[in-house]
Order: structure tokens, then C-alpha cells, then sequence
């Protein structure tokens, strides 16, 4: 069966390229072909239909030079893409697709496809990454802070809090495009939302969303990697640094500043992996305050980020957005060690509080510190976690877990040859 696998990317983005990637492989390890279908980019991965890929456009740029031919051509590319609807015609005239696999399409691919789709025949999955469909801002934070009041259809107050890029003009080009597909009704048109948490699921669900249309399905990822790579790294230096670990990137709702607020005038030394658009603020914070004991290590690859995780005492994830599930909780586990995770979003889901991880509450700074005290001082405890998350995330994560669930919704699409 050809499958149609649709992303705005298709180069490694942040937890949904993992999962893309992970999946792309399960698909075809059962037989089926994958046709990808994303825009263009020097950093694609390589692809056979690379040619039928989209035209890329430079939103950030056109946000940074505020004017209204600017909206306008941002409105023009980015609510409907009609080269993304020309170009799948050509896709689907030359390839028998039976299912389209969509994920992050807004804006550069556009939910103007699944029209398209419906009339060719195509079944459709989507898998949810974010809230976009619900949140014209895509991740229910107004201003730094969680917001809700556009989960039921009340997109305007995305334009009224200036809600996306602290722009009137960009966030009502959001509610604008949010009305217009609600308003077609685009997304009744699909025939299953996959949803990786639970929390994600019950927040669509809220919003009114067909809950016969919602399946939880988790996400999936190649343990094999994580397995070779600590075959081939046996040796353990017993003299080797002790420390915690960040992975993420750099931004507000990452919640890294309490992170780094909760370290300050300990002896705990925290490495930070990744880049963002508050790196720059973060490492003026740890200078400004004069904290010695954090490291800013910037952008790893993924051997290096494998080396942190396995050399590490234990991560944190301090996010204080309603995460769905994160990928980087995942590899920490199945290197068997333990997370301390904020209790929001799907987070729960994953650090299971005294025993995969500890949890504390979103934000609160002390609360951080006591929980990364308790397993910094306790290594037997932490080890113990560490095991557990490793057997949790190892029956969670494998492909024949994940594939069960997926051809099970395959099954119900009941699709004719």
C-alpha cells in the first residue's frame, strides 16, 4: 500500500522529525511504500519525490518587515497553499495512494490538502504534534503565560492578546485562518486524529472535536540506537563528572530559567544542550548573577546529545506549556535514567512521580530545587528510577507496541484495493 506521509520539514526539526523518521521506517519494515511529500530545503533528507516538494517561504522574515502587502502575501501563502495543492495533483496522478499521513502542515503545506484528499478518496490520519487545530498560536501560551480562550472556537482572542509573535498583524492572520478552515469544516474531513498523550486527546475533546475521531496511539522510536550505542560505549569512567542535564531548546515556556534559578547557589552543576531565541537572555541571567555551576553547551549533534544523556546523573524537564510527549524524557529513559518533569501537559504521562522520575509543580522554583536535591543526594534512588524508566519507556516506545495500535486504526479505515 502507498502511503503519503506529509510534514512541513524533512530534516530533523525536534520531536516530530523523530517520530516521522521512526515512522517512515515501521511503515515500510511492514511493506508499505512511503511517498514523502514537505517543501523544499537544503537540509532535506534525501527523498524520491523531492522534486514534487513545496516552495518554502521565509515567514519569520516577512514578520520582521510589519506591513500590510507583507500580510498579504503571508495571507496568500500561508492560509492555502496553491502550490501545495498543485503539486499533490501530481503526486496523486501518478501514485495509487490509499492513505495520507499528515503532521505539522500549517503555513507551509496547509490544511488546504485534506480537501483535496477527501475528493480523491484518500483516507486520512493525522497525527497531533501541537494544538494548532484548537490554539491559533499553536501552543495554548498567550503572553508567557497558559491561556485557553480560543479552545472552544473563540479564535479572537488570539488577535486581542496579540497571542502570536506579540503582532496584531500575525496573530490575526492566525485566528483569520483558524475561522477559515473551521468554518469549511476541513477538518471533519479526517478520518482519525492521533493523539500521543492523553492530555492532548482530552484537550480536543474540550474543544469539541469528534471524540469517536480521536484515538490515543503514544509514539514510537528505534531503541536499537540507544542499544548499539551503549554496546559500543561499555566502558564507564568512574572518574567521570557528576552532573545533571538539560536537552531542549531555549525558549520561555521551556521553563529553563527556573531551571537555572533553581540550581543557583548549589554545588549541582547543570549542563544545558540546545539553542533557542533566549539562549542569549539565559546566559546573560547566569552572568549577570555571577552562577558558575551551569555550562551552556549549545547545539549537539546526536551522538553527542546520547554521551550527555548516558554520562549524566539525570535530566530535567522544566517545561511550563502543556508539553505533549516529549521525545527527549523518552531517550533519557531508555538510557536508564531518571527525569524530574514539571507536572503539566503529558509530562505525568511519562515521569511517573517516584518512579520513573519526581515531579514538581510548573514554575515554582523551590519546589525544583528540593526535587533535584532528593535525587542528587540519593543515588540509590536515582538508579532504582533509572530502571524503572528504562522498562517503561522501552514497552511504551517499541515498534510492535506502536504498530499495533497504528494498523488497528489502519483496519477501521476499511480501505478497498
Amino acid at each position: 500500500m502507498k502511503i503519503l506521509l506529509v510534514n512541513w520539514a524533512w530534516y530533523p526539526t525536534g520531536g516530530d522529525w523523530t517520530y516521522i523518521e521512526n515512522l517512515q521506517k515501521l511503515y515500510e519494515n511492514h511493506g508499505h511504500e512511503v511517498i514523502a511529500f514537505s517543501t523544499k530545503n537544503s537540509k532535506n533528507v534525501f527523498s524520491p519525490n523531492s522534486k514534487n516538494f513545496v516552495a518554502s517561504h521565509d515567514f519569520k522574515e516577512l514578520n520582521k518587515k510589519k506591513s500590510i502587502s507583507n500580510s498579504i502575501k503571508a495571507l496568500r501563502t500561508s492560509v492555502v497553499s496553491s502550490d501545495a495543492l498543485a503539486k499533490l495533483d501530481l503526486i496523486l496522478n501518478k501514485h495509487n495512494i490509499k492513505v495520507a499521513h499528515l503532521h505539522n502542515i500549517h503555513h507551509y503545506i496547509t490544511p488546504a490538502i485534506v480537501e483535496k484528499l477527501h475528493k480523491k478518496g484518500v483516507k486520512i490520519l493525522w497525527t497531533l504534534h501541537d494544538y494548532k487545530i484548537i490554539c491559533p498560536e499553536n501552543s495554548f501560551v498567550s503572553n508567557g503565560k497558559i491561556c485557553e480562550k480560543c479552545i472552544t472556537g473563540s479564535f479572537y482572542h488570539c488577535t486581542l492578546n496579540k497571542c502570536k509573535k506579540n503582532s496584531v498583524l500575525a496573530s490575526a492572520l492566525a485566528s483569520f485562518e483558524a475561522y477559515f478552515y473551521h468554518g469549511r469544516k476541513i477538518y471533519d474531513l479526517v478520518d482519525y486524529f492521533l493523539c500521543p498523550s492523553k492530555f492532548l486527546l482530552q484537550k480536543f475533546i474540550q474543544s469539541g472535536i469528534d471524540k469517536s475521531k480521536l484515538i490515543e496511539t503514544n509514539l514510537c522510536y528505534d531503541i536499537s540506537l540507544i542499544d548499539n550505542f551503549l554496546k559500543e560505549n561499555q566502558a564507564l569512567d568512574n572518574a567521570r563528572e557528576k552532573y545533571i542535564l538539560y536537552c531542549g531548546r531555549l525558549e520561555n515556556i521551556k521553563g529553563v530559567k527556573t531551571l537555572i534559578e533553581a540550581v543557583k547557589n548549589t554545588e549541582i552543576i547543570l549542563k544545558i544542550a540546545g539553542s533557542g531565541n533566549k539562549e542569549d537572555d539565559l546566559k546573560k541571567i547566569a552572568d549577570s548573577e555571577n552562577i558558575k555551576n551551569i555550562q551552556f553547551l549549545g547545539f549537539r549533534n546526536k551522538n553527542e546529545i546520547f554521551k550527555l544523556i548516558n554520562n549524566s546523573s539525570f535530566s530535567v524537564c522544566p517545561s511550563e506549556w502543556y508539553e505533549n510527549l516529549p521525545y527527549s524524557i523518552a531517550e533519557t529513559f531508555l538510557f536508564s535514567k531518571a527525569v524530574i518533569g514539571s507536572n503539566i501537559g503529558g509530562i505525568p504521562e511519562l515521569v511517573k512521580d517516584g518512579k520513573t522520575g519526581l515531579l514538581f509543580n510548573a514554575g515554582d522554583v523551590s519546589d525544583l530545587r528540593e526535587k533535584i536535591l532528593t535525587l542528587w543526594n540519593n543515588e540509590k534512588l536515582t538508579i532504582e528510577l533509572g530502571k524503572n524508566a528504562r522498562e517503561y519507556a522501552y514497552e511504551l516506545y517499541n515498534y510492535d507496541t506502536h504498530w499495533n495500535k497504528l494498523n488497528a486504526v489502519i483496519q477501521r479505515l476499511q480501505i478497498c484495493n
